[in-house]
């Protein structure tokens, strides 16, 4: 399909994201919404105790009417009251131990490189000492790193992992100063010298385009450290090229509409001061793409409790415990990206530049590149991720794999039964292949 035309013209108050972020260009009005919002859980707290003093009785098993279809129902009712009203926070990674040859083997989480808007996490056990090394980088877009709890779990066997657990903007010192796309890029250069040469490095969704960047500029200097392998799974390399509704979307609405969306922390937090976009905005976008997938979801749910099936309504909870804990962006990283990748598309332009340098992804000759897309993906259409391989111009045929997933959408790309018995076994293997030609052949210094 031929690009289509970006029906949408950045004009001059949309030059730059530096001036949003003075509160004095926001009305106090919109300013105040997250200070309300903090007022209402606090006000709702006690109802959620009181819910939860009840849920407790009528679950207890001393309870006269235990196991009582009167008594599931009630409970059902209580509990998917307090689960719509509820504070969610950060959830653990927390990987059971690995089976072995047949010996329990636990999994090693440390903290391997630690900045103010992001720690760099490990996960390893006895047999990867020598393995070799995935980086992961997680999307900044509202859920937490622990969402690709399972997109890990697949190559803890035999890598040894690290993701970007990035830090929830609201707990971030005004004085750490501004962490937006280019402090990204940085962060990402960073890590992958701190872990040494020979890293395969994977975008994960919206991340693809930073680690994109981050591996163009490496190339381009020569650093030893450039990763050996790029997979960028299901990421917004160029939205021109098969524009879907969030696309569109996104041409219909000013960005001066967007920068609505920014609020500024209230007291009580460390980041108190901060310009961020919102967790509960963004977890609110989210819902509203399948807004009734999500209400027949939560309504089943009341029927599993009801019913007496816990196994169903455990998966419920457990999903839906990550799901709903949500982190702020910084309010600059969400503008520039918003103006750089969806708006302007700066990347498939060749006109975007961190930190004042030109991104040139032909600058890419040695580092072998893998583009994953999910044949029904809703969000990032097919043909948006793969545009990188027309951009790395430079990279012979033999560096070079795409692959379209049946049978998954946006979400089954990175975990899933698809996942697990085909995508990830496919990346092991591309990251296989390609270390060991790598390490006969060497690479160019």
């Amino acid at each position: 399909m031929a690009p289509a035309s970006n029906q949408r013209r950045a004009g001059p108050s949309d030059a730059g994201s530096a001036h949003v972020l003075d509160p004095s260009d926001h009305p106090e009005r919109i300013l105040m919404r997250y200070q309300l919002r903090t007022v209402a859980e606090q006000l709702l707290h006690p109802v959620h105790t009181t819910l939860g003093w009840q849920h407790r009785f009528l679950t207890h098993p001393r309870h006269p009417l235990q196991g009582s279809r009167l008594n599931r129902f009630q409970a059902a009712g209580v509990e998917s009251v307090m689960r719509l009203i509820r504070k969610y926070p950060k959830q653990g990674f927390d990987f059971e131990p690995l089976t072995i040859d047949g010996e329990q083997t636990p999994i090693v989480e440390e903290v391997a490189v630690e900045k103010p808007f992001c720690q760099l996490r490990r996960f390893h056990h006895a047999g990867t000492a020598n393995a070799p090394k995935v980086l992961f980088v997680a999307a900044m877009s509202g859920h937490h790193a622990t969402l690709s709890k399972d997109t890990l779990r697949e190559f803890l066997p035999d890598f040894d992992v690290y993701i970007t657990d990035w830090v929830d903007a609201r707990l971030v010192p005004l004085a750490q100063g501004r962490f937006g796309f280019d402090e990204y890029v940085q962060y990402l250069v960073e890590f992958l010298d701190a872990l040494g040469p020979n890293v395969h490095l994977v975008g994960l969704c919206q991340a693809a385009v930073p680690a994109l960047c981050a591996a163009a500029l490496m190339a381009e200097d020569k650093n030893p450290n450039r990763p050996r392998t790029l997979s960028l799974l299901a990421g917004p390399i160029d939205i021109r090229v098969n524009r879907n509704a969030v696309t569109k979307y996104a041409d219909r609405v000013p960005l001066r509409v967007m920068r609505l969306n920014v609020h500024k922390v209230p007291r009580g937090y460390p980041g108190a001061g901060r310009l961020v976009y919102p967790g509960y905005l963004q977890l609110g976008a989210f819902v509203s793409l399948n807004l009734r997938t999500h209400i027949a979801k939560h309504v089943q749910f009341f029927k599993d409790v009801a019913q007496g099936r816990e196994a169903a309504a455990q998966k419920h909870r457990t999903f839906y415990d990550e799901y709903n804990a949500m982190m702020d962006a910084t309010a600059e990283f969400y503008l520039e990206t918003l103006q750089r990748v969806f708006l302007d598309q700066q990347l498939a332009k060749g006109t975007l530049q961190v930190d004042g340098r030109r991104v040139d992804c032909a600058a890419l000759k040695d580092v072998a590149l893998l583009t994953l897309e999910g044949a029904q993906d809703d969000m990032v259409a097919i043909g948006v991720t793969e545009a990188a391989q027309g951009l790395c111009s430079k990279l012979p045929a033999g560096l070079r794999e795409h692959h379209v997933q049946e049978g998954v959408g946006h979400y089954g790309v990175f975990n899933g039964s698809i996942y697990k018995s085909e995508i990830a076994p496919r990346m092991k293997a591309f990251m296989r292949r390609h270390a060991a030609a790598g390490a006969r052949g060497g690479r160019q210094k």
